[in-house]
């Protein structure tokens, strides 16, 4: 039987505690975790000193690497949601251990779905699902989860030549200990509208969310056998109700060249996608896409210009998207800039103000000019409820190569992970401290715990930016970690 962690432990301790349970099921709890009404603990100053970690032994190599622009090691996501009742839910990607003819690793071959208690501990045995491919966006429910993933092709073959048509975007519902339904988002037996048909995923980068009635995921297609434009890249959004029944399928327009891909359930703002419906889901789509020298944000309606000062060329985007955040009176967007010229300085952190119709009212303007630094995998998150304070956080890269072939990339030492608050206007209100633990991933958005708490998932402790990798990386990681900042008034 699991040892069980006392709550009063909990109080503001710190402490490394392990719990045993079958297999490797056990929890590693490192630093300062928050109290709760019966304990309560004195907060301390510092965001460095609020930041606990959680780690979560497995049993199977989690996939936590992949080449991406110019072959940059780039993270494997790594999925956390809260489920209505406090309880989490934590999604990962399982290496494949086949090999393609050579002895090449081949991408991640089935999808774990870890759950948490509470606490963030492991409350029971993996949901494994076989055959999928790739964690995409989790949303967590009382009863099981919502995934949206790659998995097989179960129709017509789109192959441009290149072995990847075979893979199509998913979403599944697991409810009652087993999937109920399952249902492919593109491809010939996707059942949808024509457009659909032609459209696969060699992967998807996208985005899950669930506005308590309809699903939308969003997420990267390309043009297959039949397609009018086979070949090229854009976005899809997708959404469906609970039943599974298509509600509205719209293709996103505009993110041809697609730098990053963000979702949120938006209650003041309908997705005008269709005016012939009389119900829309009120969620806001944005994925940012670049052609010189214009930085564009492109949601559902319009493309909206927020820059003009981006490095930019056709099939390729200097800019990469970090958050996008609701506002009483608009939205706040923070993108990872290379500036208008190719100064190899690295991204840099830039952010504007927008009103609900994304319009710039305020910047761009820069929070971060750091030259032979490159920041990275920035998120920014409400920390508390009245949306006046945000916590960024973003990791840094000192600069020590040259960049790849695209001057997209460059090469350098992990130094570590960013903490700071800040206002909706970008003024600090923190230190900006700088901690050698708990990286941020790409796309992997931070999640807001109950009682305010902040915590990301990530797999890989010691991020190495030093080299390039040719194919992805797996084998020699086991445990799944989360970082916590807790919330204090």
């Amino acid at each position: 039987m699991r040892a069980t962690l006392p709550r009063t432990l909990l109080g503001g301790s710190w402490l490394v505690l392990l719990t045993l349970g079958c297999g490797q099921q056990r929890v590693r709890i490192i630093g300062e975790l928050p109290g709760d009404a019966a304990t309560p603990a004195s907060c301390p100053p510092t965001l460095a000193a609020r930041l606990g970690l959680v780690e979560i032994a497995v049993d199977k190599n989690i996939a936590w690497q992949k080449p991406g622009y110019d072959y940059f090691p780039v993270d494997e996501r790594v999925a956390l949601a809260v489920q209505p009742d406090g309880q989490a839910l934590l999604a990962w990607a399982e290496v494949n251990a086949a090999t393609v003819a050579g002895g090449s690793p081949q991408p991640p071959l089935g999808v774990h779905v870890t759950p948490l208690d509470g606490s963030l501990a492991r409350r029971g045995a993996d949901t494994v699902l076989a055959t999928a491919q790739e964690v995409s966006g989790l949303v967590a429910h009382d009863d099981g989860f919502a995934l949206l993933t790659r998995d097989a092709n179960p129709g017509t073959r789109l192959d441009l030549g290149e072995g990847e048509g075979n893979n199509l975007a998913f979403l599944l519902r697991y409810q009652g200990g087993q999937v109920q339904w399952r249902q492919p988002l593109t491809g010939s037996a996707s059942l949808d509208a024509e457009q659909t048909g032609t459209l696969y995923s060699p992967f998807l980068e996208g985005q899950l969310v669930w506005n308590d009635s309809i699903y939308g995921a969003y997420f990267v297609v390309r043009g297959g056998q039949g397609d009018p434009s086979a070949g090229f890249y854009r976005d899809a959004l997708v959404f469906r109700d609970s039943m599974l029944r298509p509600a509205i399928w719209p293709v996103a327009h505009g993110c041809d060249n697609n730098g990053g891909i963000r979702l949120i359930a938006d209650s003041g703002k309908a997705n005008l996608v269709s005016a012939g419906l009389s119900t829309v889901p009120q969620m806001t789509g944005l994925c940012i896409q670049q052609l010189k020298p214009l930085l564009k944000l492109t949601n559902l309606e319009s493309d909206r210009v927020v820059s003009d000062q981006e490095l930019g060329r056709s099939g390729y985007a200097g800019a990469r998207l970090g958050s996008l955040l609701k506002l009483a009176d608009g939205y706040l967007v923070f993108w990872l800039s290379m500036g208008d010229t190719n100064d190899d300085q690295g991204h840099d952190i830039r952010m504007a103000r927008l009103d609900g119709s994304f319009n710039v009212t305020s910047g761009p303007g820069w929070f971060a000019r750091t030259p032979g630094r490159e920041e990275w995998n920035l998120h920014v998150v409400p920390y508390g409820p009245s949306l006046d304070r945000f916590l960024m956080v973003y990791g840094e890269i000192e600069i020590t190569g040259s960049a790849g072939g695209n001057n997209a990339m460059f090469t350098g030492r992990f130094l570590g992970t960013h903490l700071v608050l800040i206002d909706a206007n970008g003024t600090p209100l923190s230190a900006n401290e700088l901690v050698p633990k708990a990286p941020t991933t790409a796309n992997a958005e931070p999640v807001v715990l109950p009682g305010g708490d902040v915590a990301w998932p990530f797999v890989n402790p010691t991020p190495d930016y030093t080299s390039t990798v040719a194919g992805p990386n797996g084998p020699g990681q086991t445990t799944l970690r989360i970082a916590r900042v807790r919330y204090c008034q």
